[in-house]
């Protein structure tokens, strides 16, 4: 399914696949299942749209991490031991135990998107977007007679796991960056219909714990788990329509598509503030499209294998004699303002062999936009200049050549077809590089010249034991020795908890100067 919306209300959940693996080249953390793609993984991939309203977990799918300062722990306070004795509070399973992520954490039998799989042998296969050692893996299936629409908890799961796989006896090589490690589960013959996976890799190097939710149907032919489930369906999931508020005025429309062209479309306008509510409008363009003969039906599929409308999230299904390829979903909002903003953007960036480079995304609601960037410096010069593709969430990457110490200003644009124009503008200091003098615009000086490896966060994937870094408050700190150490490159921007000087728990990883 593709997405079109002439004016949007919000920032989109559901981003093409192409900007979540950008995301996770960006983040410094850590892993997700690829394949079966997990609830957190679905929740950030576009096309489809398969799972949204999922939070900032859209961002970042590697970063579901169970670690100490996580809000959330089994038995109240802080273990580090296995998913059976520690983790994640019961209810906040799927989140890791963190608050930021606590939407993955809903649970009905509608809610997810699942992923068929066969009884007997299956792949699982773990994506990093960081390296770590690796203590072990593990994997876990809710029992026969779970509830689906219950929160997860520990009494959901199989006390014993699926697979438990300890990295010294498992023969993979230690994940690296943007590698990926392959575990073989038998799915047990006695399991049918809706199940969830939770997949847990265990950190060698510090305390944490990722975690992953995998929703799964498991095709058995109707047998075992007392025929609550549908047997190997007859319907092809091709997309989902998603809840969000509408206002009364809106408009929904779907445009069924076929290989040489658009086949046919149906309109829900919205009359009242209760059909605007965002679980209510999708049941009732559910109602209307299956009403009529459109060669798709919306829904989610009951026992008996039939699409029924549902109050929320409403999957786009197909038979395999349909000629529809593809549903499109628009909304026109004529009453919502447009916005721009850019995320990925940092304060500072350190100069290196005369060079700077900014990644960052732009994202316009409204409209369609063109959008373009320039960097200007402090005497008012242009010194770079980037104009996207037309797209409403262009990515730019902008080299700074034969770049200078000092502020500068990015300025983004986005010119819409028809409405107002749109800028943000987002200003930033270039640090000179180490030994080369210049100016370095941090926050504070740094006492006595003490000697550093790094300008912080610059070779972040590198800190280990003993590595010096001038932080942002002007002050040189040290890494701390193993296990803390682990904690030294845990950093993003939008998750800086371990950050010299700054984070809320600095001390667990660093040591000043």
């Amino acid at each position: 399914m593709s997405i079109s919306k002439r004016t949007l209300r919000k920032l989109p959940l559901a981003l093409a696949v192409g900007l979540a693996t950008l995301a996770s080249q960006q983040a410094f953390s850590h892993g997700y299942i690829e394949s079966p793609k997990s609830r957190s993984l679905m929740c950030s991939m576009g096309g489809g749209n398969l799972n949204a309203n999922c939070g900032s977990i859209q961002w970042e799918p590697q970063s579901v991490e169970y670690r100490p300062d996580a809000q959330n722990h089994f038995g109240g306070k802080w273990c580090g031991g296995t998913f059976r004795e520690c983790g994640p509070a019961d209810g906040t399973i799927a989140a890791g135990g963190h608050n930021s992520y606590s939407p993955l954490n809903e649970q009905t039998a509608t809610r997810w998107h699942k992923t068929t799989i066969k009884p007997g042998l299956q792949d699982f296969r773990w994506k990093y977007t960081a390296g770590h050692a690796t203590a072990y893996w593990q994997f876990y299936i809710t029992k026969k007679d779970w509830n689906p629409n219950q929160p997860l908890t520990r009494a959901s799961f199989e006390a014993a796991p699926l697979l438990h796989e300890d990295f010294a006896t498992s023969g993979h090589a230690k994940p690296v960056s943007q590698g990926s490690s392959t575990h073989r589960l038998n799915i047990p013959a006695d399991r049918s219909g809706y199940h969830v996976i939770l997949a847990t890799w265990r950190i060698g190097d510090t305390d944490a714990t990722f975690y992953q939710a995998v929703d799964v149907n498991i095709d058995n032919d109707g047998a075992g788990n007392g025929g609550t489930t549908p047997p190997a369906p007859e319907w092809n999931q091709i997309g989902a329509v998603q809840p969000e508020p509408l206002s009364v005025g809106d408009t929904v429309t779907l445009r069924a598509f076929a290989k040489t062209g658009q086949l046919n479309s149906i309109s829900l306008k919205i009359e009242n503030a209760n059909q605007a509510q965002a679980n209510n409008w999708p049941f009732l363009l559910a109602q209307k499209v299956n009403a009529a003969d459109l060669g798709y039906k919306l829904g989610e599929l009951n026992t008996t294998g039939d699409v029924v409308p549902n109050y929320g999230r409403n999957g786009i299904h197909v038979k395999a004699d349909s000629k529809v390829v593809r549903v499109e979903v628009q909304k026109d909002q004529p009453s919502v303002p447009g916005s721009l903003g850019l995320t990925g953007l940092q304060d500072s960036y350190q100069i290196k062999d005369g060079k700077a480079d900014l990644h960052f995304n732009a994202i316009a609601q409204g409209g369609e936009y063109q959008v373009k960037a320039t960097v200007l410096n402090a005497k008012g010069e242009t010194v770079a200049h980037q104009e996207a593709a037309p797209g409403n969430i262009p990515h730019f990457h902008i080299p700074l050549l034969k770049a200078e110490a000092g502020k500068h200003d990015l300025v983004v644009v986005a010119t819409p077809k028809k409405g107002e124009l749109l800028q943000q503008t987002h200003s930033f200091s270039l640090i000179a590089e180490p030994g080369n003098g210049g100016e370095n615009p941090g926050e504070g000086e740094n006492p006595g010249n003490a000697k550093y490896d790094f300008v912080f966060p610059d070779g972040l994937a590198d800190y280990k034991a003993g590595t010096t870094v001038l932080a942002k408050d002007g002050n040189v700190y040290e890494c701390k020795p193993f296990p803390a150490s682990g904690y030294c490159k845990q950093w993003t921007p939008g998750s800086n908890q371990f950050e010299p000087g700054k984070g809320s728990h600095s001390g667990m990883a660093w040591d000043r100067k």
